[in-house]
């Protein structure tokens, strides 16, 4: 038996539409056996077959036996937090493990090629905070270090966005002055986020390529935004396709701001989360890390 976790990922941080990603500390868990039949613990009925994403994952892999997977989920679905590529990178380290061929890289490679963009997929598997693309020869990621003086919290409402909603909501093209500064926001953020620099955080992260459209599918949006970045001096962006929101400051918000959230018709539940170092995998009942 293998018990691999794999962190919960925040994608675009506003600019950085399919390229920028941070892994958090929230963590979907699955235990892994070969085994005569598949069998998948864990899961809505629907999911119980070679359609689930762990499942196919594993098979992508290389995987042509059977398996016996145990599921636990503490990261929402269609909430924006990556859901998807943690199954897809549990698949693939659960093959890879099994098979004693730990490869992080092919790893990466194979999560992006089954979400098809590598925001999620890289720090999914390497953690932290990365820039990732296409590249002539396939997928790169870089890993950007991270000030220690930032907090990340998550804000999470009781409403589903389903990706392909939210990539439909997205105009096909945009004017050169959009795409150019956006382009400029990105490289800033990074930069912001490297050195701590609040004030260039809150410029930067005003995106224009994506959450203005996607803003509209969160309800309240608006609201939780004007609050939390007034009580905390932070920035709020749209975690990966929404619902889920990331404020990112160097103060802890309020509890008169939390309530006031906390109390919207939409449930939300807020977490203040540690940066992940990435997945890790149970051997002889010590966790370790992959990289």
């Amino acid at each position: 038996m293998i018990r691999i976790k794999v962190p919960a990922t925040s994608a675009n941080l506003g600019p950085g539409f399919d390229c920028l990603g941070i892994a958090l500390g929230l963590y979907n868990t699955f235990e892994v056996e070969e085994s005569k039949e598949l069998v998948l613990e864990g899961v809505e009925e629907r999911f119980c077959n070679e359609d689930n994403l762990f499942v196919k994952a594993y098979r992508t892999a290389g995987g042509s036996g059977n398996i016996h997977v145990k599921f636990n989920y503490d990261i929402p679905i269609s909430r924006g937090l990556g859901s998807s590529a943690t199954l897809y990178t549990g698949g693939v380290l659960a093959y890879q493990l099994l098979n004693h061929c730990l490869d992080p890289q092919k790893l990466f490679k194979i999560v992006s090629d089954l979400e098809g963009h590598p925001d999620n997929a890289a720090p999914s598997v390497f953690g932290g905070l990365t820039a990732s693309m296409r590249g002539t020869n396939g997928w790169i990621t870089h890993s950007i270090p991270l000030n220690e003086t930032l907090r990340f919290t998550v804000f999470i409402p009781d409403v589903e966005v389903s990706t392909e909603e939210a990539r439909a909501s997205l105009p096909e093209s945009y004017p050169r002055k959009v795409a150019a500064a956006n382009g400029g926001k990105a490289i800033l953020m990074s930069e912001a986020l490297r050195c701590g620099d609040i004030d260039l955080l809150r410029q930067a992260a005003a995106d224009q390529i994506h959450e203005p459209y996607r803003r509209k599918l969160i309800p309240n949006f608006d609201i939780v935004k004007k609050t939390v970045e007034y009580d905390t001096g932070g920035a709020l962006v749209i975690s990966g396709s929404g619902s889920t929101c990331l404020l990112i400051s160097d103060h802890p918000l309020s509890d008169p701001a939390a309530l006031k959230i906390m109390i919207l018709p939409e449930h939300w539940s807020i977490q203040e989360l540690p940066v992940s170092t990435g997945p890790e995998y149970q051997e002889n009942d010590i966790w370790q890390g992959i990289i």
